[in-house]
């Protein structure tokens, strides 16, 4: 272990939370270093007991030719330790923890970056190594880096025998050629030689080169021929002729043609435009050779640049003199070298010495996964490294060529269903839309092939950059894909995640559904980071952080989603800004890993990652109220509203209980170390404008505040009638409304539970008045009314001077609640006043 870094504890600086649900914002957990790149990647491995916070530092410098550190950090001393890697000596620049993975107890740290030469070309691999909890080094993966391919290559060599050569000159012509062939030996390469003048000699063709194999002995017997100078038709017999399978030519090998000669073409039938394009369909590669004086004019040039290949300033070579050839001897050899990084006709230019392994990573139950993106020309792939101990390299097809440069590999994510594993992995520069692709094994030949695809719907979003996989349920089998196009623009929203579901083994060809973050965040990349949670809300689902670390001007945001069943909720529960924390963080979300408890209390932590910094964010318990209301006596008793003539009563109607029990949602360690206080508010009748009950001596409204744990509490209270109630149908309403806020646990760092968002923070119940209408609580009265003018037979308008009307009411039946009587009478008479002359009388029976 290295040396110790500090972190903090933060607390925020505005206290009004994050819009927001149960990921506390009050009191994370802060990892800084000064590390170059520190907080570029994240990943929660193992258990808060055995286990830990891994953060990469890629572009950390250390010794020489040493990129990238990662480190452990620790959220109960709040302390990061670098964590030294036994890196190999070739291991040089690799960015160590540019990808980081984790599964059980082991966690994976990559550099795929690793720089090697071989000869004028510099190659990218990476490397990647497997660690345990005890941060032992399990594996190099892989163990060592493909040597330095020896390129296959036939080089023809075309000497010009004319008479303009001295003969001194011809046997330093020969050292060269000599000389040159030995600077290839333990190199896969051949050579042939031709002489030309106006006459044409095969001194050895390939398969005589490999059967001796000893350049002096070769050249030592050529002979010069002298004569005028055929230099086109010279190059026409090379192509014809001497780069065949029949002189030793082989298909494979890379065809270079090396012309030396001494002046123009001379009495030649042919002009170079007769040869020279067939040495081009061919694919030889053409270098053109000229000493001497003669080259000195724009003529002789420009034969020079007709022969060689283009661009021609990096295929000529000329010397003033034979003696100079043999300054030219590494210049050539390193071009030639140099041609493995061409586009030849027939393969292509790059196979796997850009791949750069371990761009992305993943440990999944069949070994290691590692993202190859530049893997043949930069269409990519992913190496997976099982049991066997020998990678199976999966893409999508080596010679298709729609698949140059997509970036196969960028992301990758492992898909379950029913213990079978399929891979899908993402293309972001796949025709410049990009694609996501999901690879299964063929049951027959076990063989890895692309079952699926998705394909990206606008250029340059890098549709298929980020990738997750989740579980929703938690049964073992992937339940929908989320893929990121974290650069999709529109006008409101910067950044889209689609949202894929998983049907039977393979993957939705239409993802319908779209994630977004906050409208108006054009530029935010929503959806550069995405990772699985846990489940913090406590509905038994799995819930998802999104990063969008260039929201509000580059500080960040994170985005909390719920699963729910069947799917993810569209719009995120929680939003959680990077300028809310006092530290002046950018970039917030720029990486994300969920899911695992590093701070001992059994809940789920969420680590972020921002520029030179990692926050630890808790998830909260999650509380769930239920509230009964009871009464006691269940009715209001007749005895207590029997008015007849009173008017003010002060009865007592019943008792009313209330219960509040309180539950945990989420599972946690803290027992029953949870409280919280209820702020709550009784209404009897609300919205009536007369009252009818009350509570005793405080009128029809009370508040009160109860402290709570975990558990079940009942309080009392009495419920009056003040005066005689006019409506003795219509039951009493007991309305509780209420708040829960949770208190700070002292044994978990001060964290607050907080009320479920299922909870319903309204209650009603009803006191119904009794009736004495029978077993059956129905009453069925018998009503008769009966009227009586006073004798009054006639009305005669201005003489009568009053009309009296007597009423008589009887009921032969049950009890009668709430019975009226209407008169309606003409409009040229008008109510004076009703007088009631016998209080209503019962008779038993």
């Amino acid at each position: 272990m290295g040396e110790a870094l500090t972190g903090d504890r933060l607390t925020p600086a505005v206290l009004a939370p994050s819009r927001g649900f149960s990921v506390d914002v009050e009191g994370p957990i802060a990892f800084q270093e000064a590390a170059e790149g520190f907080g570029q990647s994240v990943v929660q491995f193992g258990s808060a007991s055995a286990g830990g916070l891994i953060v990469g530092a890629p572009l950390q410098m250390g010794d020489v030719n040493e990129t990238g550190k990662i480190y452990k950090c620790n959220p109960g001393s709040i302390r990061c330790q670098e964590i030294l890697i036994q890196r190999p000596p070739d291991a040089k620049n690799m960015s160590l923890g540019l990808s980081l993975a984790a599964r059980g107890s082991q966690f994976l740290a990559c550099g795929p970056t690793v720089h090697r030469a071989c000869g004028e070309n510099m190659y990218i691999n990476g490397y990647c190594f497997l660690l345990d909890q005890s941060l032992r080094q399990l594996q190099r993966i892989p163990d060592s880096l493909p040597e330095c391919r020896k390129h296959v290559t036939d080089i023809a060599l075309l000497i010009d025998g004319s008479g303009s050569i001295k003969t001194v000159d011809f046997r330093k012509m020969k050292t060269f050629l000599s000389e040159i062939m030995k600077r290839f030996h333990n190199t896969d390469t051949q050579f042939a030689l031709m002489q030309y003048s106006n006459k044409f000699k095969l001194h050895f063709n390939f398969m005589e080169y490999t059967r001796s194999h000893d350049p002096d002995h070769l050249v030592q017997g050529v002979e010069q021929l002298h004569g005028t100078t055929h230099t086109a038709t010279a190059i026409r017999k090379v192509v014809q002729e001497l780069f065949s399978s029949s002189r030793g030519a082989r298909d494979e090998a890379t065809k270079v043609l090396i012309v030396i000669t001494d002046g123009e073409k001379y009495t030649d039938p042919l002009s170079y435009s007769d040869t020279v394009p067939e040495s081009e369909r061919a694919g030889i590669i053409r270098y053109a050779i000229g000493v001497g004086n003669a080259f000195s004019s724009d003529t002789a040039q420009r034969e020079l640049r007709e022969i060689a290949s283009e661009p021609t300033n990096e295929h000529i070579f000329r010397v003033d003199n034979f003696d100079a050839l043999q300054g030219i001897q590494s210049q050539l050899q390193d071009k030639i070298f140099a041609i493995e990084g061409t586009q030849s006709q027939n393969s292509s230019s790059f196979q796997l010495e850009m791949s750069q392994e371990g761009f992305s990573s993943l440990l999944s139950p069949d070994g290691p996964v590692l993202g190859a993106v530049g893997a043949y020309d930069w269409s990519g792939g992913i190496y997976l490294y099982g049991s066997s101990g020998k990678p199976s390299f999966i893409n999508v097809s080596r010679t298709s060529t729609d698949m140059n440069d997509a970036y196969l590999g960028y992301s990758s994510q492992v898909i379950t269903a029913n213990g079978q594993s399929s891979y899908v992995v993402g293309a972001p520069r796949y025709q410049h839309t990009g694609k996501v692709v999901l690879f299964s094994r063929d049951t027959k030949g076990g063989e890895w092939t692309p079952s699926s695809e998705q394909l990206g719907k606008q250029i340059g979003s890098y549709f298929g950059g980020t990738l997750c996989a989740v579980d929703l349920d938690r049964d073992g089998n992937t339940d929908l894909v989320l893929i990121g196009a974290p650069m999709y623009y529109s006008p409101l929203n910067g950044g889209r995640v689609y949202n894929c579901p998983i049907k039977g083994q393979g993957m939705t060809l239409i993802c319908t559904k779209t994630l977004q973050g906050q409208t108006g965040q054009a530029f935010g990349r929503f959806g550069a980071s995405m990772s699985e949670i846990g489940d913090i809300s406590g509905d038994g689902q799995t819930d998802v952080a999104i990063g969008a670390p260039m929201e509000n001007d580059n500080r960040g945001a994170l985005y909390i989603f719920h699963g729910e069943k069947g799917g993810l909720s569209p719009q995120y529960r929680q939003r959680i800004e990077g300028s809310l924390f006092p530290s002046r963080l950018h970039y917030f979300g720029q990486a994300v890993s969920g899911g695992t408890d590093l701070t001992r209390d059994g809940l789920p932590d969420i680590a972020v990652g921002a520029q030179g910094q990692v926050l630890l964010l808790r998830s909260r318990p999650v509380l769930r109220v239920r509230v009964s209301i009871s009464f006691q006596p269940p009715t209001i008793p007749t005895s207590a509203f029997n008015c007849q003539e009173q008017e003010q009563l002060n009865t007592e109607a019943s008792r009313a209980e209330v219960c509040f029990t309180i539950t945990k949602s989420t599972k946690d360690r803290l027992g029953n170390s949870i409280f919280s206080t209820i702020q709550y508010s009784l209404a009897l009748d609300p919205g009536r404008t007369k009252i009818r009950a009350a509570f005793d001596s405080t009128g029809a409204v009370l508040s009160r505040e109860l402290r709570l744990g975990i558990g079940k509490r009942c309080e009392t209270y009495q419920i009056m009638l003040p005066l005689c109630p006019e409506d003795t149908v219509t039951p009493i309403t007991l309305r509780l409304n209420y708040t829960l806020t949770g208190e700070p646990i002292s044994t978990a760092s001060n964290l607050k539970p907080i009320l479920s968002e299922d909870s319903v923070p309204v209650s009603a119940g009803l006191l119904p008045f009794q009736k004495d209408c029978g077993a059956d609580n129905r009453c069925d009265d018998q009503l008769e009314i009966s009227f009586n003018f006073s004798g009054l037979s006639t009305l005669v308008v201005g003489i009568t001077p009053e009309l009296n009307t007597t009423v008589s009411i009887q009921n032969h039946g049950e009890n009668s609640y709430s019975t009226t009587v209407r008169f309606s009478y003409p409009a040229a008479l008008s109510y004076r006043r009703v007088l009631l002359l016998q209080v209503p009388q019962c008779t038993p029976g």
